[in-house]
């Protein structure tokens, strides 16, 4: 039996080979099924044109051999039917291979060009369907790829942008605190020998009043002394008093004596005339006494007030120079703590400069680092762009941007999804920073405060959490209040706004939705 007489549906093709697939031609598969597929339908059309020219061929051999004339009109017959035959199997190899081959053909150039923006179009793809939906679920899965490769380029590019100004930043702080150190360590330095000198100042001060302490307590001394003997003074001054009394009375009584004598004197007449000058001289004398006796007294009465006086003041003086010697004493105490103090102020001040001095030394390294991971970041930045430039090459037509449909409804979606789960719940998804829900391609969510335009969650940037009110865009309109007063005032609306591209720093117009959900805002924006 040949191969012309098998029956066309029992010819089938030897299994191929399985296709290696990796991780990174796994999109490839459904491209290679689908030739395999369009090779086997093909090899069967061929099969079947040749099994059609086998009556042709035998006709063709009729034809030479007859001679009469029925055999050369029938010969003629057979050869038209199969002319005909030839020409209605031609048609349809056209119309269903020919074409379907076509359109596989200029649906791989377009892929090979990078365009994914059109889709594959299979449903008239006859024997050539099934490779023309394998190049349609290529075209789909590259078309996935490359919008993740934008995606996570876009996201790469502006993370390190912002790390390399973070560092930038940094990088200044951290020198400007190089310099601060510094001076703090010289300023530390200074303040070492000043408490150093202090605390000798302390010391020699200390020894003084330990040196004036021990002569107030001299004196302290010497002054009782004179106490006691201004004592002894004062009594020795009563005893005068006492004495010049006694004297007193025996001058009155001297003077009682005199004048009896003169009386007696007086009554014996001529015989007593002597005696009576003797009482007389007596009498005069005892009164000289007497008032000598008064002066004496009131010296000794004035001197004894005077030293009463003295001894007061010698009291008070007393008293006074006690307490001088325990202020002196208690001022030599505190001195000695002065001393201490200041002695375990030097030793904490060098432990503090020697800190201060490596806190230097680790700003400097912490320096070198910032430096280094700037450099990095910048060169993951360019990398970035690198690759966001090496994908240019794929047009994604219409898809590749989220448009305003889109963003609608993806605030829609989201304030379903906080009716459901609660605003928290949308809070917490939307900070996921592109690995939430609500994330596709360029689209990202912001969830704001009605009343005091604070970001509550961002989709794409998590420094702008806790600020907001005071956002401005490049012309300097306010457009996060313009925001909340849209969604305030009318339930939801568009803001338009100028933006810088965070990859390219390209300023643009970008169109933010939004729409109240309660306390909150749902906004979502595109760039025009």
């Amino acid at each position: 039996m040949t191969a012309s007489s098998l029956p066309i549906a029992q010819v089938r093709l030897a299994p191929a080979a399985p296709i290696p697939t990796t991780a990174r031609d796994a999109s490839l598969a459904p491209a290679a099924r689908g030739v395999r597929d369009g090779a086997a339908s093909t090899l069967r059309l061929v099969l079947l044109l040749a099994a059609l020219q086998l009556p042709v061929v035998a006709l063709t051999v009729l034809a030479a051999v007859a001679t009469a004339g029925t055999a050369r009109a029938m010969a003629l017959a057979c050869g038209a039917a199969a002319f005909a035959a030839a020409v209605a199997v031609g048609l349809w190899v056209q119309r269903r291979l020919v074409r379907p081959m076509q359109h596989a053909t200029a649906a791989a150039t377009r892929l090979g060009a990078g365009d994914l923006s059109r889709p594959v179009d299979a449903s008239a793809g006859g024997e050539i369907r099934p490779l023309l939906q394998a190049l349609e679920q290529v075209r789909e899965r590259l078309f996935a790829v490359v919008s993740q490769v934008r995606m996570g380029t876009v996201h790469v590019a502006t993370n390190s942008s912002q790390i390399t100004r973070d560092n930038e930043a940094l990088s200044q702080r951290t020198a400007t605190q190089a310099e601060s150190l510094q001076q703090t360590a010289a300023t530390m330095e200074q303040l070492t020998a000043a408490v150093r000198q202090n605390a000798d100042t302390a010391q020699q001060a200390n020894a003084l009043v330990r040196s004036a302490s021990e002569r107030a307590e001299q004196g302290g001394v010497v002054m009782n002394e004179v106490v006691d003997t201004m004592a002894a003074i004062r009594a020795g001054s009563h005893s005068i008093r006492d004495i010049i009394g006694v004297i007193d009375g025996i001058a009155f009584q001297t003077n009682i004596l005199a004048l009896n004598a003169a009386v007696e004197a007086a009554r014996a007449g001529e015989q007593g005339r002597g005696f009576a000058v003797v009482a007389a001289e007596v009498r005069s004398l005892s009164q000289r006494c007497g008032a000598a006796a008064r002066e004496i007294r009131d010296l000794i009465g004035t001197s004894v007030e005077k030293v009463e006086a003295g001894g007061g003041r010698v009291d008070e003086a007393g008293r006074a120079m006690g307490e001088i010697v325990e202020a002196v004493r208690q001022v030599a105490q505190l001195i000695a703590q002065i001393d201490a103090a200041s002695r375990e102020q030097s030793d904490g001040i060098e432990s503090i400069n020697t800190a201060v001095a490596r806190i230097d030394r680790t700003t400097q390294a912490n320096a070198a680092l910032v430096s280094d991971a700037a450099r990095t970041a910048a060169a993951l930045h360019r990398r970035a762009i690198s690759l966001m430039k090496g994908v240019e090459g794929f047009d994604l037509g219409a898809r590749e941007h989220g448009n305003a449909d889109e963003a609608v409804a993806m605030v829609r979606q989201a304030c379903a999804f906080a009716r459901a789960q609660g605003v928290d719940a949308l809070v917490r998804d939307v900070n996921k920073l592109g690995e939430g829900r609500f994330v596709d391609r360029d689209l990202y969510l912001m969830v704001l405060g009605v009343d005091d335009s604070v970001f509550q969650a961002h989709g794409n940037n998590p420094r702008t959490l806790g600020a907001g009110p005071q956002s401005k865009d490049v012309d300097g309109k306010r457009f996060v209040q313009e925001m909340t007063n849209v969604a305030r005032s009318r339930g939801e609306g568009w803001v338009d706004y100028k933006w810088a591209h965070p990859v390219t720093n390209e300023v643009l117009v970008k169109s933010t939705f939004v729409q109240r959900l309660g306390e909150v805002v749902v906004a979502c924006g595109i760039y025009r």
